[in-house]
């Protein structure tokens, strides 16, 4: 039981709560994308049709990632330095490290290949159509998603491949990235406990470790009704 007399600070509670949070929306919203909106549309869109909602879903994502993930990072970081304890801070930095490596294997790795194919599949199924404007070359270092960022070899596989094959494609490489975010929620969700547990938590480790052994008989009794 967690120690009545132990408060944490207003500003830590809601840099708690952002920290699980903003994460976790982002793992929802990233496995919805690949499992629940882009199988839909390869199933039942022709190609043009999906080359338009492939784009537009992409370029949406934008509107909404940088903020979670920005605000996950942060708020993590923050709790980072400000846990009382070196054991409170490890999971805390995790979380930061995990939710942060968002960026960097966006604008590194999926912006000059599938992304990038996947704008230079759609601008060359959509060229010359009504109310269809061609996307500009990448100007500096930073990527965009209305910009084209495909590399050479990028462009040339995707001239191969079918619009269906690269969205299907897409959906693949992207639901990788809400498992990191996911795994970022539960170190988060692990330092939370620790340090809303205040000093008691410390306190029952030591109980916790003497029970371990008949812990471990249990387990080992369970093993042995399957092995």
């Amino acid at each position: 039981m967690a120690d009545k007399s132990f408060r944490v600070p207003a500003a830590i509670c809601a840099a708690q709560m952002v920290g699980i949070t903003a994460p976790a929306i982002y793992s929802s919203l990233t496995f919805a994308y690949s499992y629940m909106v882009v199988p839909p549309l390869i199933d039942h869109s022709p190609e043009k049709l999906l080359a338009r909602q492939w784009l537009q879903a992409y370029q949406y994502a934008s509107t909404f990632v940088p903020p979670l993930i920005v605000t996950g990072t942060l708020s993590n970081v923050f709790l980072a330095v400000r846990a009382p304890t070196i054991v409170q801070k490890i999971p805390y930095a995790a979380a930061a490290l995990c939710t942060f490596s968002i960026i960097p294997w966006t604008l590194l790795v999926f912006e000059p290949t599938i992304n990038g194919a996947g704008k230079w599949k759609v601008q060359r199924l959509l060229h010359g159509e009504k109310g269809w404007q061609d996307l500009p070359l990448q100007e500096g270092k930073l990527p965009s998603t209305t910009t084209h960022t495909a590399t050479s070899e990028a462009r040339r596989w995707s001239k191969g491949k079918t619009m269906k094959y690269i969205a299907a494609e897409w959906a693949y490489m992207n639901a990788q990235r809400y498992l990191v975010t996911a795994i970022a929620v539960g170190f988060s969700m692990v330092g939370t406990y620790m340090w809303l547990s205040g000093p008691s938590f410390f306190q029952n480790l030591p109980r916790f470790f003497k029970s371990s052994p008949s812990l471990a008989k249990q387990v080992k009794s369970a093993k042995s009704l399957f092995f």
